[in-house]
């Protein structure tokens, strides 16, 4: 096959090679060794574009038109995905080089050159330089020049070095390490028509089918530690997705696998902050992070998941919080099988997101508000009982989630040595913006005769995020703010006033924010409550232990508390009862439940915002 010239309008014929250079050769000898019998290898006139025999590659592995936008925008979204500083410059050059569309042999040697340079980069890079990516980009570039029939004479052994990076990546894919899917996927579908480069789909296809399968649960849970983390996996299978039907319109893994894909995809919308942005300890991810997931979910069969991307999108104002808002995704999910809840107070600007697994021993909490990460890493726990230090002998498991459009409610346990059980509640109020944090230590469910300790020391850690935390002079309360306020801790358990002596302190750690409390009596309480609302901070505050009657009589706090919290003009009602659930009151509110949190209005009445038996 011998190369077709061109000619330009005023007649002169441009010719992609020089004159003597004839015919680009295949220069990719698997091509010659792999390829089917049917497609005798090409001699030394064809091209290293030779499509294999009509029978050997279908109508629909037909490679994809390139079109020079389309490649750099690809090119420039792989430079802007890029945290190495030099494979970043060598791609956004070799974007504009390919953008300027340029037919001269000047040019086109020039596209080469950084071709090559990125090559030459991405083999000393490594995977953590963005290896990958940098290959990719120069697929994409090479793409456009053999479609456009615009290759120089060094684009066979650049073709030959990709195809030897994508062979290089076939262990790590069959290892479980899929972070070079997307380039190879890349290069098969718009090299399809070399049997070299169309058999290296097969590895990356069947990795990416069983991690996906082994990662997600059917309810769509990510099976991975941290928001960051479950985020970023998410939006690696999304921009492969994106590429293959971009390049051959056929998905990459099987049906059951695209169905837990579209439920990732639900849940990494749950993780991402204001204008659908990932959010890392030094502050929001740029866009082009996420992008492929929005997409993803813009395009996704489901109707809350397509709404809940397009809301994500949106900026909140005065028409668009007017309008009626159509039904979204639930805005709190847990999963049983992961060990993992996702908490969020609605979809809008500024909304709050509380994140909580527990599948180790020490469960792990994120707290994010808006496009700030508040709360991340290990909620660390630590338990005496009678001067003697415990640990939590069995795995966590859920005791209780309900959660409807006032409140969330989550409880889960651990067994205790001699029958006890630690119990760990997370109480999220979506219209007040309060997350309520508490341990408890009671007797386990079951136990036949419970050990009862009479003195229990329980410390907690609430992990906050490089904020600056200043105590008040005079009272207990923790004001946590970086440029702005962004939380205030109210240790309830423990007297407001720092003159009144109390059981314990809260404190702040190198950690975060540390509650220490003691109790008697076998049982205790220790809750911490989070303000996230910037309007209320700076108004007047105070919180009150109040009595628990039953039968006329106060009981002590090892049996049940109470407490109300007022801040400005708002004021709330907490109850826990530590022992049987009976017939109680506090403050004149009549109670036979477990847990009540609700909100005190202006006449005295209480307003049960979350009730469980």
């Amino acid at each position: 096959m011998t190369a077709t010239g061109r000619h330009s309008k005023n007649g002169r014929k441009h010719s992609s090679q020089q004159e003597g250079s004839k015919t680009l050769p295949l220069a990719v000898a698997a091509a010659r060794t792999e390829a089917p019998s049917a497609a005798p290898p090409p001699d030394a006139s064809g091209s290293f574009l030779e499509q294999d025999e009509p029978d050997a590659a279908p109508e629909h592995k037909r490679p994809v038109r390139v079109k020079s936008r389309a490649a750099s925008w690809r090119i420039r979204e792989l430079a802007e995905r890029t945290a190495a500083l030099e494979p970043r410059r060598l791609l956004r050059r070799l974007a504009d080089q390919v953008a300027a569309g340029s037919r001269s042999i000047k040019g086109i040697a020039a596209i080469e050159a950084t071709m090559g340079e990125c090559l030459d980069e991405a083999a000393v890079a490594g995977t953590a330089g963005g290896r990958w990516l940098v290959c990719e980009g120069a697929t994409w570039a090479l793409a456009w020049l053999a479609r456009t029939k615009r290759a120089g004479v060094a684009a066979g052994g650049l073709l030959e070095r990709l195809v030897r990076e994508a062979r290089s990546a076939q262990e790590a894919l069959r290892s479980r390490d899929c972070s070079s899917a997307q380039f190879v996927v890349a290069l098969a579908r718009l090299f399809c028509d070399l049997e070299a480069c169309r058999s290296l789909e097969s590895d990356a296809a069947h990795a990416l089918d069983s991690e996906i399968n082994r990662l997600v649960t059917a309810e769509g849970m990510v099976v991975l530690s941290g928001s960051q983390e479950v985020v970023e996996r998410v939006a690696e299978w999304a921009a492969v997705r994106e590429v293959a039907l971009a390049t051959g319109n056929e998905p990459v893994w099987g049906t059951a696998a695209e169905e837990r894909f579209e439920g990732a995809c639900g849940m990494a919308l749950r993780l991402l902050g204001d204008a659908g942005r990932g959010l890392t300890r030094c502050g929001p991810l740029p866009a082009t992070a996420t992008a492929a997931v929005l997409a993803a979910a813009e395009g996704a069969t489901s109707k809350l998941l397509r709404r809940t991307a397009e809301r994500h999108l949106q900026v909140d104002d005065s028409s668009t919080r007017t309008k009626s808002v159509k039904k979204l995704l639930p805005r709190a999910i847990h999963c049983a099988d992961a060990h993992v809840a996702v908490i969020r107070t609605g979809w809008g600007s500024g909304s709050l997101r509380v994140l909580l697994e527990y599948r180790t021993a020490v469960p792990r909490l994120e707290i994010a508000a808006g496009d700030r990460l508040l709360a991340q890493g290990d909620w660390t726990f630590g338990i005496e009982m009678d001067g003697h230090r415990v640990e939590v002998e069995g795995p966590w498991k859920v005791a209780c989630f309900e959660s409807d459009s006032k409140a969330t409610y989550l409880e889960i346990s651990a067994p205790l040595p001699g029958g006890m059980q630690l119990e760990r509640q997370v109480v999220v109020l979506p219209r007040d913006r309060i997350v309520l944090l508490a341990d408890s230590i009671t007797a386990s469910e079951g136990a036949l005769e419970p050990r009862r300790p009479q003195e229990i020391v329980l410390e907690a850690t609430v992990p906050l995020v490089d904020l600056q935390m200043d105590r008040a002079d005079e009272s207990r309360e923790i004001l946590a703010r970086d440029t702005a306020p962004r939380l205030t801790a109210l240790p309830l358990a423990l007297p407001e006033w720092c003159s009144s002596r109390g059981a314990g302190e809260l404190s702040v750690a190198a950690e975060g924010l540390r509650l220490r409390q003691q109790g008697q009596g076998g049982r205790i309480f220790a809750p911490v409550w989070l303000d996230v609302d910037s309007y209320r901070m700076g108004s007047q505050l105070t919180w009150r232990q109040l009595s628990v009657a039953d039968s006329r009589m106060n009981l002590a706090r090892h049996e049940a508390v109470g407490f109300r919290v007022q801040v400005g003009l708002e004021q709330w009602l907490l109850y826990r009862a530590l022992d049987t659930v009976r017939n109680r009151t506090v403050l004149g509110c009549n109670l036979a439940c477990h847990f009540l949190i609700g909100r005190i209005g202006r006449q005295g009445q209480v307003s049960r915002l979350m009730e469980i038996g």
